[in-house]
């Protein structure tokens, strides 16, 4: 087993304590999904205490990547899929996704981040790219966790695309309704949320919150 495989695998064992919590303090189907306008109930425990509100429960979260991997394998049906997935926010999403396609896969992680620990995107992009990546002829899928800016996924699809690909089509699990830097396609999307930073399911706040397997905003003190 690869070492990119072995880390995705062992997700599910961290994300596990807050499943049940989760799921019981947010609301959420789908495509579509209540957003909770209340502060966190002041009964529950852990880190989910420093959230101000779940966006997305963890069973939301089940479902709509169980239908997003069915997409993904009827339109890549009979291919074998080259998986370029964007480290670290996306290590949970991709995880989940990649358990429920039914077709052979290679990953490929990329370490890429505008972010650099704040709430808004630098404007400045930092990639990592692994020596001798050659994708002429694949069928390949990009993969990141929020499309934000449009910074990261269209620099990064331009340089997938200019590799000659036979197929290049693009996922997010999340997609903010906001004004992009720089316009962008993602064929798949879990949910759009509104313009706000969240955490949870992978994503992020000074290395902090990856753990939550629901989604939510954090509360200004935390």
């Amino acid at each position: 087993m690869s070492e990119a495989f072995m880390a995705l695998y062992l997700v599910s064992v961290i994300l596990s304590p807050y499943r049940r919590e989760c799921e019981s303090k947010g609301e959420g189907s789908s495509k579509s999904y209540a957003f909770l306008a209340t502060p966190m109930p002041s009964d529950v425990t852990g880190i989910i205490q420093d959230l101000n509100r779940v966006l997305i429960d963890a069973h939301s979260i089940e479902k709509r990547v169980v239908e997003m991997a069915a997409e993904i394998s009827r339109d890549c049906s009979g291919e074998v899929i080259t998986v370029v997935a964007l480290m670290d926010g996306a290590l949970f999403f991709v995880a989940d996704l990649l358990r429920e396609i039914d077709l052979p896969i290679r990953l490929i992680t990329l370490s890429a981040s505008s972010y650099h620990g704040g709430m808004a995107s630098s404007g400045s992009l930092r990639v990592v790219w692994p020596p001798g990546l050659d994708l002429k002829g694949q069928t390949v899928l990009l993969l990141d966790d929020i499309l934000d800016t449009g910074l990261t996924l269209s620099e990064i699809r331009a340089q997938l695309e200019a590799q000659g690909p036979k197929w290049l089509r693009c996922g997010v699990l999340l997609s903010k309704k906001r004004e992009r830097v720089r316009e962008v396609t993602a064929e798949y999307v879990g949910f759009e949320i509104e313009d706000e930073f969240v955490v949870g399911y992978g994503m992020d706040f000074d290395g902090r919150f990856r753990n939550l397997p629901c989604i939510g905003v954090l509360k200004l003190e935390a």
